[in-house]
């Protein structure tokens, strides 16, 4: 097609919607049969546009305002953790025995001092026996030695003994009485190896599974089962480095499992270790939970939430009245039903509030509902929120122009539904 043509194409195209347009703004569309009904106006736009404001607005926007207050805000922060047993061990055979008793039953609760397993014992009774036995006689030599020097000491009194004889004897009874300790030594280092025979528990706790039979002959080391006390239990986990100046034995730690859905753990930081992690730059915190029902066992994964922070007087408002425009945060004040455009800056949000920490004091009054309808300086409408402050509805069919009887009814009733939505 040659230039010339192209031009008179465009002309034409640009005629028509001209003419399109000026017939719309003119109202001549809807006079147009079978279309006229999609370009029919209500009642209330026919007579122009509504005065003072932009979108056919009449008059200041209606908006929801509240009362800037404050709140409980704590500052929390989410890790992750493991749990452990408050004590746990391992029980293991100190010596070389044969099981003749299995003093429990696999994953029972147990008090401190129960007799787990039991070795035999009879070589360790008999050398008791045997220092005991040892003991005795000499005690019994001593004590007849003793009677010896005390006649040998009353003769040298008189003059009928001699010195050296009484030398004799003391030397007789101290030997004994040597004898006679070391026998008792040797009974104690019985009875001591006899308490190696009968393994206990340290401390209260549930045992394991236990990885011996009886009759079974075990060299020393070898695992019986395993004690853990559940009664409370340790939380490992850790946080950034950044918080280490706000960290203190106390503070508040909440934990989740997903074995128990809806159950929240509550308990405290006790130890906060003195070391930071030189290749992730945390620092391991430890937190105690009572454990009454044992629901929490070693090794279990739970999220945690450490309260790091807790301000009972922070400036709170709803999270509604906030606007972001960029890396900055907007609410919008009322006075005198005029709106202030002012910036803040927000801090922790928790259950649909936002902490305001610098920007608005307590006790103004912002915009919490409408404020995309409204500009710096402009007057508004302010009610209370909640109230249920709405825009202006769309007039009522009744009282719309009705469209001619001559058209089509399928397309004026489309056309009436279309122009309700328009407004």
């Amino acid at each position: 097609m040659r230039v010339s043509g192209q031009l008179a194409v465009i002309a034409m195209l640009g005629a028509a919607g001209y003419g399109g347009w000026y017939a719309y703004q003119g109202g001549y569309l809807a006079n147009a049969p079978v279309i006229g009904s999609y370009f029919a106006k209500p009642a209330d736009q026919a007579a122009g546009p509504a005065r003072g404001g932009r979108g056919g607005q009449s008059g200041p926007a209606t908006v929801e305002v509240d009362t800037v207050k404050t709140g409980r805000i704590v500052e929390t922060r989410d890790a992750v953790g493991t749990v452990r047993a408050y004590e746990s061990i391992t029980v293991t055979a100190k010596v070389a025995g044969l099981i003749t008793e299995i003093g429990f039953e696999e994953g029972q609760k147990v008090k401190t001092g129960h007799l787990l397993v039991q070795f035999d014992a009879a070589e360790r009774k008999a050398e008791i026996e045997q220092a005991v036995a040892e003991a005795n006689r000499a005690v019994a030599l001593r004590n007849e030695v003793a009677i010896k020097l005390e006649r040998a000491q009353a003769l040298n009194r008189t003059g009928a003994g001699t010195g050296a004889q009484v030398e004799d004897l003391t030397a007789q009874v101290k030997s004994l009485e040597g004898s006679i300790a070391s026998a008792q030594a040797q009974r104690r280092g019985a009875e001591a190896r006899l308490e190696e025979l009968s393994i206990r528990a340290p401390f209260a706790g549930r045992v394991g599974t236990r990885s011996v039979s009886l009759g079974a002959y075990i060299p020393p080391g070898t695992r019986i089962t395993s004690l853990d006390d559940l009664s409370r239990i340790r939380l490992d986990f850790s946080v950034p480095e950044n918080l280490l100046g706000r960290l203190k034995p106390g503070q508040t730690v909440k934990a989740t499992s997903a074995a128990y859905q809806g159950r929240t753990f509550d308990g405290s930081v006790t130890t906060i270790d003195p070391r930071v992690d030189a290749t992730t730059r945390t620092v391991k915190l430890t937190a105690e939970f009572p454990n009454p029902d044992e629901a929490l066992r070693p090794g279990m994964f739970l999220s945690v939430r450490l309260e790091v922070t807790t301000k009972e007087d922070a400036v709170v408002v709803p999270e509604e009245a906030v606007v972001s425009e960029g890396l900055r945060q907007l609410v919008y004040p009322v006075k005198d039903n005029k709106v202030e455009r002012r910036v803040v800056r927000l801090g922790q949000r928790q259950n649909g509030k936002a902490e305001v920490v610098e920007g608005l004091q307590a006790g103004e009054t912002i915009v919490v509902l409408g404020v995309q309808r409204v500009r710096p300086g402009a007057e508004v409408i302010a009610r209370p929120l909640g109230s249920g402050a709405q825009e202006s509805q769309p007039t009522p069919a009744a009282n719309r122009q009705q469209p001619s009887r001559s058209s089509l009814n399928l397309p004026q009733a489309i056309g009436s539904a279309f122009a309700a939505e328009r407004k």
